[in-house]
């Protein structure tokens, strides 16, 4: 396994603020490319539990979602059928707590990080925080371009506030 280097941290700290940047002004074309063809982008069921190896039961998601399916969201996204983004979503993403480490060589690397997202639509005071811990693969290829390969979000709540999950986390 390779080191993690200077290099390695800066590129893939600028990716996520870049992504984040993407994903806040609705850019999600842009965002789209930064995905690798084989993305797995998944969102487990977590259920109050007495131990930790209990909270996620198997097999059950949130969001499951291959390249396929990310498109074919994007594509009705563009519709006047979406109705879960109608208005559009207001958003703000902190991402911190980076922590890289080596994953499998060939330029991947397995990056944990925490997420905050603040969301408030329309006219509404209302605004949701909802906190999440994500790990990501990301791979840097030889000309220095991240892609994220797979996303793997942990939400803090067991139930959520929000009356729909419609963004990306």
């Amino acid at each position: 396994m390779s080191a993690i280097t200077p290099e390695i941290d800066i590129a893939i700290r600028q990716f996520l603020g870049y992504e984040a940047m993407l994903l806040d002004t609705g850019r999600l074309e842009d965002w789209a490319g930064l995905l690798d063809e084989a993305i797995l982008y998944e969102i487990p069921m977590r259920i109050s539990a007495r131990k930790r190896e209990d909270e996620f039961p198997a097999g059950a998601f949130r969001m499951h979602e291959d390249m396929a399916m990310i498109q074919k969201r994007l594509e009705r996204m563009r519709t006047n059928e979406n109705w879960a983004e109608d208005p559009a979503s207001r958003t703000v993403r902190t991402v911190g707590s980076v922590f890289i480490e080596a994953d499998e060589g060939g330029g991947v690397y397995r990056v944990h990080s925490a997420l905050t997202l603040y969301r408030q639509r329309a006219i509404d005071r209302a605004y949701e925080w909802i906190p999440a811990r994500r790990t990501d693969r990301i791979r840097i290829a030889a000309d220095g371009e991240c892609r994220l390969m797979r996303r793997t979000v942990i939400l803090a709540e067991t139930i959520l506030q929000t009356p729909n999950l419609a963004v990306f986390l």
